[in-house]
């Protein structure tokens, strides 16, 4: 079967190979610099931030595999397939780009001369997502492809990843400090951009296909819904709990932001055939 060289995966497959990027081209010797002038309160923030974000990278590398392989078990669906191959090439350039950061940039190794972060380690990254996407070795059918894809695309992707930005931004901009870890981030919210574009389109297209896929979207959201809204909220307010506020950030206001992206992300899947790269 010829493939549909203006469906939207190919054309997100073309835009991802024009705007590729080498996570080896970032300099950190600013940030290195910069680092001795946060805090150890800043210090602690700023890198549960990093270091949250290499733990999703890892795991999503890691587990995106089965979505792809339940794909192909349905055959006819190869611009898909083309487009989560590409996908899990970014995914490895993000993990690149968070441990090259780590290691050039802290004064010493992770876990041994500087602490790990404090704080439990995120349900989606132990848990949710890998239990999603194993399902799809034994079960491939649309309904679990559907959970892996609200899981990943829509809530870990379109919601989480996209309030974490902002964080970086709003304490990083502001100094004009890491330019490094500011650039990195940018080429990765880019990246991603086209990740919930695929993931809004696979959604779509499989509502389209069963109508009755609707009612599942609708369930696996509202069960994200409560951990999607508040994750980030919860761990600003971890240390407000110890009476210090990193970087002044309004733990409310990224709780607002959470559930303004959820109600876009359903929004988005609603507006059936309306997706841009």
């Amino acid at each position: 079967m010829a493939i549909k060289f203006e469906s939207l995966p190919v054309r997100a497959l073309r835009r991802g190979r024009e705007l590729a990027w080498d996570p080896t081209s970032i300099d950190f010797s600013q940030d290195r610099k910069d680092w001795t002038t946060l805090t150890p309160l800043e210090q602690e923030f700023l890198l549960s931030e990093v270091f949250g974000f290499l733990v999703g990278e890892r795991g999503v590398a890691h587990d995106l595999a089965p979505l792809q392989q339940a794909l192909r078990k349905e055959r006819g669906r190869m611009e898909e397939e083309m487009y989560l191959t590409q996908q899990m090439y970014e995914e490895s350039n993000h993990v690149e780009f968070f441990e090259r950061w780590i290691a050039e940039v802290l004064p010493g190794k992770l876990g041994e001369d500087v602490p790990y972060p404090r704080g439990n380690a995120s349900p989606f990254f132990k848990e949710i997502l890998p239990g999603a996407m194993q399902r799809l070795n034994v079960d491939p059918s649309p309904e679990a492809q559907m959970r892996a894809a609200v899981i990943y695309h829509q809530i870990i992707e379109g919601v989480l990843a996209e309030v974490g930005y902002v964080i970086f931004y709003e304490t990083l901009d502001t100094r004009g400090i890491m330019p490094g870890l500011r650039q990195g981030v940018r080429y990765i919210q880019q990246d991603e951009s086209r990740h919930i574009a695929f993931g809004t389109y696979l959604a779509q297209r499989i509502m389209a296909d069963d109508p009755a896929m609707e009612a599942v979207f609708d369930d696996e959201m509202e069960n994200m819904r409560e951990r999607a809204v508040h994750g980030t909220a919860d761990y600003i307010a971890m240390f407000e709990e110890r009476g210090e506020t990193p970087f002044g950030l309004d733990r409310e206001k990224f709780r607002k932001m959470g559930s303004d992206l959820f109600e876009r992300r359903i929004r988005a899947v609603k507006k059936m055939g309306h997706v841009e790269v």
